[in-house]
């Protein structure tokens, strides 16, 4: 159970991780801190030698002598202390000792600043059985040096002593500091990160049920950012869910409406054929026109029912001659807006590789587009032109007219479905598909649609299809 809190609680790894760094450091400032221990251990035996040797050669009286001793050697475990006086060795308290085993001798005459880091470990990994010989200055008049010796076992038991305490100091401090940080780390990262992920759980199961309303977080690091990011993704999620469901139901109504729709145009295309074979060239001559209007609101329609049962019609490719595509689109559009002056200097001999009903909606989409914003904001001088070039086996075909050209936030957004036709087309009844269903139209031909410029002098659109081989 222990084992599997600590494996998957992020907040209990930090904590042993924090403990276990706390005594790694600890234990690299060990080292260090033990060769001064050991240093200042030995200069502290020998500075109360030194104390002892003065107080030994001021004190006549044998007693007093014995008694300051006595106490030295107990305090500092110290088994003998000699004098050097003149080349010679003169005892001052202690015997030698009958089995002092190995001697390490030690030089204090001269204190390091930075002692030796590996000598405590040498000590403290010894058996305890040898004995120093530790050498240093002596403040009585007369002697060159003191000498003493001090059994190695009680260094070494002072360096465990040292070691257990410092341990024993460190793994508080890293209790301590890893609980701190268990806590903060808690509350600033580890609790609202474990509330994202059970929100993000919940929105995973059931996208479009809400939870309880939470306040957007005013934090300003990295988790209140993410924090944001997940609640702004959830809404637009969740609105695109709905306009998902919109669009489904605007699918099925209009599926039944172009179901409809077909019936009646079928109808209106029997009266149009009658048209187009009355003896009056005039009526005969408008009654084709209407065939061929009548024809294509018939496609259209089936190409919706088409989609709506998630087929998509393949283009009819084949060679066109493109100038007439153009001129029959524009005079469909100037009938309706009389007052656009129309001129088309594409070259009634190019042929390109397209299908020409889709063509005809492309032309008729932008014609018609350009001759609505023009009637509102130029009543006189409204121009519309195409002109084309030949470039790398494309036909580039410009379309260009005379209107205030589009607002910023239409340029964004151009080809976008439901929303760049509103925009070019301002005070209109426009449902924001013509320009997105243009450039799909363009793209299936192996061509394309794009906006070439657009200012107060008019907007300017360049078509590209294949030319015919």
């Amino acid at each position: 159970m222990i084992d599997g809190f600590i494996s998957r609680r992020l907040s209990s790894k930090l904590l042993l991780l924090t403990i276990g760094f706390v005594m790694l450091a600890e234990l690299v400032l060990f080292v260090p801190s033990a060769a001064f221990k050991r240093q200042d251990w030995l200069v502290e035996r020998t500075q109360q030698a030194g104390l002892l040797a003065q107080a030994l050669t001021g004190v006549p009286d044998y007693e007093a002598s014995a008694v300051l001793t006595q106490q030295f050697m107990t305090d500092t475990d110290v088994m003998l202390m000699a004098a050097k006086r003149d080349g010679m060795t003169e005892l001052m308290l202690g015997e030698p000792p009958a089995e002092a085993g190995n001697i390490i001798e030690i030089d204090m005459r001269e204190p390091q600043r930075f002692p030796s880091f590996f000598a405590p470990f040498q000590d403290i990994f010894s058996d305890g059985q040898e004995t120093l010989l530790v050498k240093t200055m002596s403040p009585v008049q007369g002697q060159d040096g003191l000498e003493v010796l001090i059994p190695r076992s009680k260094l070494r038991w002072a360096l465990l002593d040292y070691l257990t305490n410092i341990f024993w100091l460190s793994l508080a401090i890293a209790i301590i500091t890893g609980s701190l940080i268990y806590w903060s780390m808690s509350a600033l990262i580890i609790r609202p990160v474990k509330e994202l992920a059970e929100d993000m759980t919940a929105f995973r199961e059931n996208p479009e049920q809400r939870r309880a309303y939470r306040k957007r977080p005013k934090r300003q690091d990295e988790i209140g950012q993410l924090e944001r990011e997940f609640i702004d993704m959830k809404q637009s999620q969740r609105a695109a869910f709905r306009q998902r469901e919109r669009l489904a139901g605007l699918g099925l109504a209009v599926a039944k409406i172009n179901h409809d729709l077909r019936n009646v145009l079928t109808s209106a295309l029997l009266i149009s054929d009658r048209l187009s074979m009355n003896p009056d060239e005039k009526m005969s001559t408008m009654g084709e026109r209407l065939t061929r209007t009548v024809e294509r609101g018939i496609g259209l329609t089936e190409e919706v029912l088409a989609y709506s049962k998630a087929e998509t019609a393949d283009p009819q490719i084949q060679d066109t001659r493109i100038a007439f595509t153009i001129g029959e689109a524009a005079a469909d559009v100037i009938a309706q807006f009389p007052d656009t002056q129309f001129r088309n200097i594409v070259p009634t001999d190019l042929m390109v590789r397209t299908d020409p009903d889709h063509a005809y909606r492309i032309f008729h989409n932008l014609f018609r587009n350009a001759a609505q914003v023009m009637a509102v904001h130029c009543k006189i001088n409204c121009r519309l032109h195409v002109s084309v070039e030949t470039r790398d086996g494309l036909a580039e075909i410009r379309i260009s007219d005379s209107g205030p050209g589009l607002p910023d936030r239409a340029k964004d957004n151009l080809f976008q479905a439901f929303s760049s036709a509103q925009a070019h087309s301002a005070n209109t009844k426009s449902t924001g598909l013509g320009l997105s269903i243009s450039k799909e139209l363009a793209k299936a031909q192996g061509g394309d649609l794009n906006l070439m410029s657009s200012d107060e002098t008019g907007t300017r659109f360049l078509l590209t299809l294949p030319l015919s081989e």
